[in-house]
């Protein structure tokens, strides 16, 4: 049975070789000191569409 995942994206369910991992970079707030900084991570995101670029469009503002 293959393994199933969903694009961090447009939330479609795929399997996972349709998939790929892609470091999202954003600027984020350290909740204790009130300072900003920027911070990564990783999410899945489907090969023949182009989520990861509007994911990294809208994590931008």
């Amino acid at each position: 049975m293959s393994e199933v995942g969903r694009c961090a994206y447009c939330r479609t369910e795929r399997p996972a070789s349709e998939l790929k991992p892609v470091a999202i970079i954003f600027q984020d707030y350290n909740y204790v000191t009130w300072k900003k900084f920027v911070n990564r991570k990783t999410n899945l995101y489907c090969v023949d569409k182009p989520c990861h670029a509007h994911d990294q469009m809208a994590h931008e503002g």
